[in-house]
């Protein structure tokens, strides 16, 4: 008599396995339905790499450089190695910053480290000994960085860099905390066993990072369970083919949002998440009675959907409305 395991349910256990080095952990998933694992590996990974957002330095204005291509007497690195070595900095901020300006000013010969910057309440920098510059003689270096809050979606990322003043240097921000990613699987039998590698840059542990991402993941695969097709047909269509994320979709009147801003939004017609993420900051700022407060407001709502300022969606509001 033949045993028919294709019914067999499975409730994986997940655990964590072992512990590698500095923010590295190997998580294990047991037992997982033949087949499966490597389709929850692959997610699990694609999550981690593109959904989290993070702490980065988006622009730095170093005293007496003009642009990128200067050099500077006395030091050994030039200006486009140091850009390149102060995006490696790692920087953990507390939930109610979004953006904050670091000072960092020595006057002495040697190797100038993160851990010069100066720190206040909220701010972390985790990897304090990652070199910036290396000072040949003894000399003043100093420098302005601006920290910023977003996600990694491309080059410079989506989120919009103003460079106000002369000598402001564009950083091409690392937002993702996740370093490093890799799934294996094992072979029971009659099931799979999932191990999962996760190292992070410090920000953020690993099993919280694998939550997260896990946590966007459903909430992206949720919008399929109750998928309907619209009564004229159009309108679905076009959103299938547009590959819009559904959470752009989302009205703003479905946002904690407090009154003013909702009612400044709802003036300027901006109906979904999708109107807002296309707003630079100057752009929101010139809407009437929209402040500073209120702006902070919409831009934490914008990170806690894993979202962010300056996005071009090409028609947009065409695709939503059908029109």
């Amino acid at each position: 008599m033949s045993n028919n395991n294709s019914n067999q349910e499975f409730v994986p256990n997940i655990q964590l396995k072992e512990e590698l080095g500095a923010f590295g952990y190997k998580i294990q998933v047991s037992p997982v339905e033949k087949g499966m694992a490597h389709i929850l590996g692959n997610s699990i990974r694609r999550f981690l790499l593109s959904s989290l957002s993070g702490a980065s330095i988006i622009k730095v204005n170093i005293d007496g450089v003009l642009h990128e291509y200067s050099t500077l007497e006395d030091v050994k690195e030039d200006v486009v190695e140091i850009v390149s070595n102060l995006k490696k900095v790692a920087i953990k901020l507390d939930k109610n910053v979004s953006k904050v300006e670091l000072e960092l000013s020595v006057t002495k010969s040697g190797v100038v480290t993160a851990g010069d910057f100066k720190t206040t309440q909220g701010i972390e920098i985790i990897n304090k000994d990652q070199p910036i510059a290396t000072l040949t003689n003894e000399r003043e270096f100093s420098l302005t960085a601006t920290v910023s809050v977003g996600r990694n979606v491309g080059i410079l990322s989506a989120l919009p860099t103003e460079l106000e003043k002369v000598g402001d240097i564009a950083v091409d921000s690392d937002f993702n905390p996740i370093k490093r990613v890799a799934f294996e699987i094992f072979d029971n039998g009659t099931n799979e066993t999932l191990e999962v590698f996760v190292k992070t840059n410090g920000t953020i542990e690993p099993l919280v990072a694998v939550t997260k991402a896990l946590e966007y993941f459903c909430e992206q695969i949720s919008v399929f369970v109750s998928l309907r097709v619209p009564s004229n047909g159009k309108t679905g269509d076009a959103l299938l083919d547009s590959n819009i994320d559904p959470i752009l979709l989302k009205p703003i009147d479905d946002l904690e949002l407090t009154v003013r801003s909702s009612n400044c939004l709802r003036a300027e017609n901006i109906k979904y998440l999708g109107d807002l993420v296309q707003y630079s900051e100057s752009q929101l700022m010139k809407i009437p009675n929209l402040g500073k407060k209120s702006l902070n407001e919409i831009k934490q709502i914008l990170i806690d959907n894993n979202l962010s300022l300056g996005v071009q969606i090409d028609n947009f509001r065409e695709l939503v409305e059908g029109k």
